[in-house]
C-alpha cells in the first residue's frame, strides 16, 4: 500500500482510503461471520502511534513515521511538533531555521483544507501545488498553528497581506471535491449492502442445506434401548 504523499489523482486517493477503512468480511475458522477494516499501516508489527512514542525524541524519525501516515490528524500534528523541535534548537544555537518554518506554514495551509473524511480522498500532489503562501493565507486561521509559531512567522516575514484557509481560497474545488466524495461514498455503501447481504443469503443457503436431508436414523427396538444399541 502507497502513502497518501504518493496519491497523485483523485483514484489513486480513492483507493488508498478504501484499502485502509473499507469493511471486508471473512468467515472465521468457527463458522462465524466478522467484518472488519485494515485500518492504517502498522509500523514493525504495532499501531503506528504507539511506535512513534518509542521514537519521539528524534524529530527527523519522528516527522519521516508520521508523514507516511499522512493525512490522519494525529500525523499532522507530530509532523509539525517535530518540525517546532528543529526550530527550537536552531533557535538555541542561532542557526537558520527559515526552510523548516516554511514548511511549517506550508503543512498547517494544506492541512485548513478539509478535515478528516474529505481530504484523505483529494491527491497530495494536487493540495501540495497550490498557492498556500503566506502573504496569501497568512498564519491567524490555520488551526494546526500556535501564537508561538505565527510570532515566529512574522519575526521573519512581517504582517501577511491576507488571513484565510486553503478552504477559504479554493472553495469552488472544495466543493467539487466534496460532491464527488460523496457520490462515492454512497456508491460504496450501496456495493457494501449488497455483499453484506449476498454473505448472509449464501449462509442461509449453506444452513438450510445441511440440515435440510439429516441422516437417516433406525428405529430403537426393545432391546436397543435396554442396552444402549
Amino acid at each position: 500500500m502507497s502513502d497518501w504523499v504518493d496519491t497523485t489523482s483523485d483514484e489513486e486517493a480513492r483507493a488508498l482510503d478504501r484499502g485502509m477503512w473499507e469493511i471486508v468480511g471473512s468467515k472465521q475458522p468457527d463458522g462465524t461471520f466478522v467484518a472488519q477494516a485494515a485500518g492504517p499501516a502498522p509500523e514493525g508489527g504495532e499501531f503506528w502511534y504507539d511506535a512513534l512514542n518509542r521514537i519521539k525524541d528524534d524529530p527527523d524519525e519522528r516527522y519521516a513515521m508520521a508523514r507516511r501516515h499522512l493525512p490522519l490528524p494525529a500525523a499532522w500534528r507530530e509532523m509539525a511538533v517535530s518540525l517546532r523541535m528543529k526550530i527550537r534548537k536552531a533557535r538555541k544555537e542561532r542557526t537558520g531555521y527559515e526552510a523548516e518554518l516554511r514548511e511549517l506554514h506550508h503543512l498547517a495551509a494544506m492541512n485548513s483544507y478539509a478535515g478528516y473524511g474529505v481530504i484523505q480522498r483529494v491527491p497530495y500532489a494536487r493540495l501540495a501545488a497550490l498557492d498556500l503562501s503566506y502573504d496569501r493565507v497568512g498564519c491567524d486561521h490555520l488551526s494546526l498553528l500556535g501564537v508561538t509559531d505565527c510570532k515566529w512567522m512574522r519575526e521573519l516575514w512581517g504582517e501577511a497581506d491576507n488571513q484565510s484557509t486553503a478552504s477559504e481560497l479554493y472553495e469552488d474545488m472544495l466543493a467539487a471535491d466534496i460532491k464527488r466524495i460523496r457520490a462515492d461514498e454512497k456508491q460504496e455503501r450501496d456495493e457494501l449492502s449488497e455483499r453484506l447481504v449476498g454473505n448472509l443469503y449464501r449462509e442461509i443457503a449453506e444452513e438450510s442445506s445441511s440440515s435440510a436431508s439429516p441422516p437417516e436414523r433406525r428405529r430403537r427396538g426393545v432391546f436397543g434401548w435396554l442396552f444402549g444399541r
